[in-house]
């Protein structure tokens, strides 16, 4: 038993010493990773599981290259027949041919196929554009949230203090005799539900710090401290400003673009394809008792049923298709742009008035109603009732700062990324 235990340090130590790779990972697991916003978003290009997936389709996309340029539709074919003679000759008077011969398209139809390649390629890109914006603003809504989140867990627990002084009042209440034990049982259920608020508060930031993890695809286990404040939405430039940003740079539109480009180079190369193929042949040919003789000639298809007629038209269909999608996507966008900055706006105008006067205003009941209750003047449920409202007032402040940064990433989504 004693020799296994060795041998199996000593293994594990060879395999910490020839593979610090591996090791090393499981190391990092247990170390805990302080991201800033900036930092999650940088990480988005290299780490982001779309974005992986999307640089293996672009790669896939590039693969096509291959062979795309080859002039000759099909493999060389060779024809070998003999002739037998049947009026009692030898096997040596016997005949023979051969012919090989090969089709060469002459039309322009393998460059066109490079630029379909191409332009199938730039469509690929655009596709990871469209991607990456979609994982950033993935990754954004998660560290917003989970900071969010994480105000939410302190309000919890500043409430639950301002709970347990009311707790703490009703109880002193009771003992003077000055109140009935509705009062400390109220208290009592007033902080149950607080602290179930706080609970679910964090089970709620735990959810979302997963969420974080997996769209940047680290450890589960590794500890994460989100660094960026989130308290201060900050102003946006002027609306024409993310019109123009939408309207020239969108990764959708971009990719409409493309896509349009694509179908038109595919267009093209299916009318090339039409243009009828040349042959070359070569042979020879020797009949029953007769000298053998050579052929070299030329062959070229007959354009009787033209090809990719079904083809053409599908693609003609779909670029219109493409174009009015295209047009409809031009004024989406144009709505969402000025509906989501106008609604980041007056979550803006809500959050600063949450803060700098219905806070302020809340704090001050409270402090009154704490103060005159102390001094006999008001009852205990005065005082529960300003400690509700000022509660209620810092969940509804934080509710507007989650949807003004909810408006922001809209914003964001809209316009197509970040401006330069």
């Amino acid at each position: 038993m004693v020799c296994s235990r060795v041998f199996g340090w000593l293994t594990l130590g060879l395999a910490c010493a020839l593979a610090p790779g591996v090791v090393a990972p499981c190391a990092a697991q247990s170390e805990g990773l302080s991201l800033s916003l900036a930092d999650a978003l940088a990480r988005v290009d290299a780490q982001a599981p779309e974005m992986v997936m999307a640089e293996h389709a672009v790669r896939v996309a590039q693969a096509r290259r291959a062979g795309a340029a080859v002039v000759m539709p099909q493999n060389p074919r060779l024809s070998v027949d003999v002739r037998p003679t049947f009026n009692g000759g030898w096997a040596r008077d016997a005949g023979y041919s051969a012919l090989l011969d090969t089709l060469f398209e002459v039309g322009g139809a393998p460059a066109a196929r490079v630029r379909e390649v191409t332009r199938e390629v730039a469509v690929a890109r655009a596709e990871r554009d469209l991607q990456h914006l979609h994982a950033r603003l993935v990754v954004w809504a998660a560290y917003l949230d989970a900071q969010i989140a994480d105000l939410r867990i302190a309000e919890a627990q500043a409430a639950a203090e301002i709970a347990q002084r009311v707790l703490a009042a009703a109880k002193k209440r009771v003992e003077m005799g000055a109140a009935s034990d509705l009062e400390q049982a109220s208290a009592e259920l007033e902080l149950a539900q607080i602290e179930a608020v706080g609970t679910a508060a964090k089970r709620e930031r735990e959810q979302l710090t997963m969420q974080l993890r997996d769209a940047l695809d680290l450890p589960a286990q590794q500890a994460l401290t989100l660094t960026t404040a989130v308290e201060d939405p900050p102003p946006l430039r002027d609306e024409a400003t993310y019109l123009q940003r939408a309207r020239h740079n969108h990764p959708q539109l971009m990719a409409s673009q493309a896509r349009l480009q694509a179908l038109s180079a595919t267009q093209e190369r299916l009318e090339r394809e039409r243009v009828p193929r040349v042959g070359v042949y070569l042979g020879v040919d020797q009949a029953p008792r007769s000298p053998a003789f050579g052929l070299v000639g030329l062959s070229v298809e007959l354009p009787f049923a033209q090809r990719n007629q079904g083809p053409l038209a599908v693609v003609a269909q779909a670029r219109t298709a493409e174009l009015d999608r295209r047009v409809l996507s031009e004024h989406r966008i144009e709505r969402e742009v000025i509906a989501a900055l106008h609604a980041y706006e007056l979550r803006r105008a809500e959050l600063q008035l949450l803060t700098s006067a219905a806070l302020p205003a809340a704090q001050r009941s409270f402090q009154l109603a704490e103060a005159g209750f102390g001094a006999g003047r008001f009852d205990w449920f005065r005082v529960a009732l300003a400690a509700r409202d000022l509660v209620r007032v810092r969940s509804n402040r934080l509710d507007a700062l989650s949807a003004a940064w909810a408006q922001r990433i809209a914003l964001e989504q809209a316009a197509g990324g970040p401006l330069p």
